[in-house]
């Protein structure tokens, strides 16, 4: 399921600004005491607020012993105020500081979304809290083709990611695959071809020109890592490409061959600890820089390529609507992050925040390239260091001063290599628009 939520930036909020605190103690209904509160700790640098995180499941609401904290169907975490007794254990297991307690009244209280639209969210003139919407989004998608539960890792998004393109897709493709962490032939709800690493484009390509002959119309979908993408298959994915070859290939980039134990690939990113570029006296990771190889991609002028990652579900959901009107005229690629918990040496409830903070780095930028033009579908005002990307990961820990320092160096190259060609893309509108 899917629902809104408020979302808060937790770098960039003014210590003097109250804002929201005060938008929140102005709604009647909490009788002046606000859900939201300010939290300012200028010995950290550290200035947000806290409020309630909707839990998908609520620990308050575990431990309250009146039943008076639910869960509505539209994901709000509410208190019925009937039935509270004010005995405050919710307030006691809440481990973000999200439900307060009331004392005039004994009753606890929260935030409660207002309604859908939150005061504190409208008052807030920096865009620090702001409402993420889910329906807008949920509407354009169809019914769930993935079997239920999770048949991958702990906190592996493949799970997200294969669900959420089948759900946008439609029942009316056939899936291909290759051996990887995500062999989806019997966990799905569509006709799947499970091919060798090294002839994903080529079976599309055959199963896709069969179905021209028979005057039969089919989307060709193929859901692959970045090993076989990147190393073993490119050979077959480029020609496929240069042909014009009249698929959609998504590469997952977990960045590495995690299926097999965790060894390097071409996409692993310098500094970077795996079993084949292990860290100790002789070691400090991976040596190379990686391919770009979203970017390789667009060089071949096919009609569709983007990047893409699962913290920005609405970019992506857009992404795979372009991808498939771009069929017509031939290949369109999508490149998608997806952490892995094991690989990564991550926590499992940190790889959303990961995937974004990639994007908040300019570790891994969002653009799109229509026939080689390249064009940024999200930007940073102000691009987080990339310390704040390598400290969510043990795969990076080892890293001293100086190679964060080098890491960074590349990072920004690699942007900046991108930026170029946005403005020459943005050069050459101007140019046909004076035409």
């Amino acid at each position: 399921m899917y629902y809104d939520i408020l979302a808060v930036d937790h770098t960039n909020c003014p210590p003097a600004c109250n804002l929201c605190v005060e938008a929140c103690r102005s709604r009647s209904e909490t009788s002046g005491e606000g859900t939201i509160q300010k939290i300012d700790l200028p010995e950290q640098n550290f200035h947000s607020v806290l409020l309630c995180n909707q839990c998908s499941q609520p620990e308050c609401g575990d431990i309250c012993p009146t039943g008076a904290i639910r869960r509505s169907s539209a994901g709000v975490v509410n208190i019925n105020g009937e039935c509270c007794i004010g005995c405050g254990l919710c307030t006691l297991v809440c481990p973000y500081g999200g439900v307060y307690l009331n004392f005039p009244q004994k009753k606890a209280g929260k935030c409660d979304l207002c309604g859908g639209s939150p005061k504190c969210a409208e008052a807030c003139p920096y865009g620090i809290l702001a409402v993420k919407k889910a329906r807008p989004l949920v509407s354009q998608l169809g019914e769930d083709l993935l079997s239920p539960g999770l048949p991958f890792c702990s906190g592996c998004l493949m799970e997200l990611l294969s669900r959420f393109t089948l759900q946008a897709l439609g029942k009316d493709i056939i899936l291909f695959g290759a051996p990887s962490c995500a062999v989806l032939g019997e966990l799905c709800q569509v006709a799947y071809y499970g091919c060798l690493m090294t002839n994903v484009p080529s079976s599309m390509t055959g199963v896709k020109r069969y179905f021209k002959r028979i005057h039969r119309d089919a989307t060709c979908v193929a859901i692959v890592g970045d090993g076989t993408t990147a190393d073993v298959g490119f050979q077959v994915l480029s020609a496929a490409a240069e042909r014009g070859e009249k698929i959609l290939y998504i590469c997952y980039d977990n960045e590495g061959y995690m299926n097999t134990g965790i060894q390097r690939s071409s996409t692993t990113p310098p500094g970077s600890w795996t079993t084949t570029t292990p860290v100790g006296e002789k070691g400090r990771g991976k040596k190379n820089v990686p391919k770009n190889l979203p970017l390789l991609m667009a060089f071949h002028e096919i009609p569709y390529v983007a990047t893409a990652t699962l913290a920005y579900l609405e970019d992506y959901s857009e992404k795979l609507k372009k991808a498939r009107s771009a069929l017509k005229d031939g290949m369109a690629y999508i490149h998608v992050l997806c952490p892995c918990p094991t690989g990564w040496r991550c926590s499992a409830e940190t790889t959303l925040e990961v995937c974004r903070t990639a994007v908040e780095t300019n570790y891994f930028p969002l653009w799109e390239a229509e026939h080689g033009n390249l064009g940024f579908t999200h930007e940073e005002p102000h691009p987080k260091p990339i310390k704040e990307f390598t400290r969510l990961m043990g795969r990076f820990s080892h890293l001293s001063e100086e190679e964060l320092y080098h890491l960074q160096k590349y990072v920004n190259q690699r942007y900046e290599k991108i930026k170029n060609l946005t403005r020459l893309k943005e050069a050459q509108d101007y140019r046909s628009k004076k035409k």
